[in-house]
């Protein structure tokens, strides 16, 4: 009987001990991102030459390490708060961005089918309107 409270209490006491609640960890990031104008961005190591960059588009509002699903706009996992976001001469803001880094401009590609926060919140709104509309054209036609 002891032997079995001995082996149940060491146990849990491993369980607890071993258990990775994570709160304060950094997140591992596949790639590092910048969101602009509802978009998101994958940051790559290809320079811009500061020739080809145009007009300054934006500043990063937010930096995080940890990963979410709701990337607010203006927001980064590697720059910091203050961090410019450029428009690229002959290049649509659809294609790519640059982002300055110690004065240093880097290619930020476009990702499609990712989103920000505002954007998903926009599709979800879009999505009850359309099952709205949908519900309200049933009874009209009965």
């Amino acid at each position: 009987m002891r032997r079995t409270f001995v082996f149940i209490l060491t146990s849990m006491l491993l369980l607890v001990a071993c258990s990775n609640s994570g709160h304060n960890e950094l997140q591992s990031w596949a790639f590092d991102v910048v969101t602009w104008e509802k978009g998101v961005y994958k940051v790559t190591t290809d320079t811009v030459p500061t020739t080809d960059v145009e007009i300054e588009i934006g500043t990063i509002k937010k930096h995080s390490t940890n990963e979410s699903d709701k990337l607010p706009n203006l927001f980064s996992n590697k720059y910091k708060k203050g961090t410019k976001l450029f428009k690229v001469k002959n290049v649509e803001t659809n294609d790519y961005i640059a982002v300055e880094d110690n004065e240093i401009y880097y290619r930020a590609v476009k990702m499609d089918g990712m989103n920000t926060a505002a954007n998903l919140q926009h599709s979800k709104k879009h999505k009850q309107f359309q099952a709205t509309d949908k519900l309200v054209n049933f009874f009209i036609r009965t």
